[in-house]
Order: structure tokens, then C-alpha cells, then sequence
């Protein structure tokens, strides 16, 4: 088992944006999180990842507890991919992609180019590693983003709606090097509005909203025997 979730909430404030979450996560899953703004989707994955501290409850990462004191023990082992890239705007999309595995020495230097131009090559994107943020388009810089996430080997990416900020022309070269990725032995976790998407993706969807899990299941289920009127109600108002 890849994650245990334990009684998860989250506060801010007073306000409560995750509610007694409890779900177990298998090992290549690929999973996919819907439900409406607000509904604690993004702070879910963020939980994840231990970029937010948990209220209460336990997560448990391979039998490791997570929390802010051993995150050296999972490093590397997850990746997150953001709505907005988060690529350092000094540096080239090379030395993007190279600089997490050299420092924390998973590859040297050497290593990394190799593997980075390689990847560089398979999507499309060899031509501009000399060149910076600044000059790609979105979608680019998205597909750099995945591109730096797979060069730490990870276990486990989560993406969390990677495509919202990018133009409609865009949306598909990123999904579909998601697709591409789907292929290898990553667990995935997919945050997303993008329904045709998902369904081509996922081989489990869970629907969140105010803060909790309502339904998980197949997206058979999910999609097309939805088990409670607010599921349906969503399905209807995004399509």
C-alpha cells in the first residue's frame, strides 16, 4: 500500500476545508480527484505532499508517517505538479529540469543533462534548453514542469489541475504527455476538471466536495451510475 489516510482534516482559520477524510491508495493507481471549487481537492493533494501541515488524522506514506519532521525520508519519492509550473524564471528550462537530482544527488550533472535532453527530445521541447520561462507558452512550460517532476524518479505524482491556466490550443499536448506517463510504474493522482480526460485516465475517481470524499469508485460508476444526487447534480452542471 502506497498511502494510509487516517481521520484527515484541515482547518484554516475556523473553517474547516477537509472533514475526516479515510482512504487507502494502492501502488500504480491512477487517480483522479473531481468536485467543485472549494471543495478541498488542491488542500487534499497539498496534504499529500506536506506542503500543508494536517489538523488531525495521520497519513501514512509506505508505513512512514508524515509530517513535517521526516520529510528527508520520503524525498524524492513524491511529486507534485502545480497550476502554475512554479519554474525558476533565472534559470534555463536545462538547468530547471537538472537542478532538483543534482543537489539532492540522485544523479550528477552529467547524469542529468543526458537524461533531461532525452526526455527534452520526447516531447518536443530539445530546441529551447538553453532557453528560459519567459519564452515558452504555457503549455511548454507545463510539459517542462512534468518533465523536472519524472527526473526525480518518483513513486507517486500528484497534478494538481495542470491545466487551468493554460489556453484551450494547449490543454492537449499536456494531457496527452500525462497520458504518456500514465505508462510507466507511477502511482498518479490528477486533480482536473477535464472529464473526457479523466475517464480516459483513471482507473479510480473519487468526487469530492465540501471537504469530504462522497463517492469512490470505477469511473464506470462515477460517470454513469452515480450513487448520490449531488454527484449527479455536478456531472450535469459541468457537462
Amino acid at each position: 500500500m502506497l498511502f494510509k489516510i487516517k481521520s484527515l482534516s484541515k482547518k484554516f482559520g475556523k473553517t474547516y476545508v477537509l472533514k475526516n477524510i479515510n482512504l487507502e491508495i494502492e501502488n500504480d493507481e491512477k487517480i483522479v480527484i473531481i468536485g467543485p471549487s472549494g471543495s478541498g481537492k488542491s488542500t487534499f493533494l497539498r496534504c499529500l505532499s506536506t506542503l500543508e501541515e494536517t489538523t488531525s488524522g495521520e497519513i501514512f506514506f509506505q508505513d512512514i508517517k508524515l509530517n513535517s519532521k521526516n520529510t528527508k525520508k520520503i524525498q524524492g519519492k513524491i511529486g507534485m505538479v502545480f497550476q502554475n509550473f512554479q519554474l525558476f524564471d533565472n534559470l534555463t528550462v536545462l538547468e530547471n529540469i537538472t537542478l532538483a537530482p543534482v543537489l539532492n544527488k540522485i544523479m550528477s550533472k552529467e547524469e542529468a543533462y543526458k537524461q533531461a535532453r532525452i526526455y527534452l527530445k520526447q516531447i518536443h521541447l530539445d530546441k529551447k534548453e538553453n532557453e528560459y520561462p519567459n519564452d515558452l507558452s504555457g503549455g511548454q512550460k507545463q510539459r517542462v514542469a512534468i518533465i523536472r517532476t519524472l527526473m526525480m524518479n518518483p513513486e507517486v505524482i500528484l497534478f494538481d489541475e495542470p491545466t487551468s491556466a493554460l489556453d484551450p490550443e494547449m490543454i492537449n499536448e499536456v494531457l496527452a504527455l500525462i497520458m504518456e506517463v500514465s505508462k510507466k510504474n507511477i502511482t498518479m493522482i490528477v486533480v482536473t476538471h477535464e472529464l473526457n480526460f479523466a475517464y480516459d485516465f483513471a482507473t479510480r475517481v473519487l468526487f469530492m466536495d465540501k471537504g469530504r470524499i462522497v463517492e469512490d469508485g470505477d469511473k464506470e460508476q462515477i460517470f454513469h451510475h452515480p450513487k448520490t444526487d449531488r454527484l449527479q447534480q455536478f456531472l450535469d452542471n459541468i457537462k
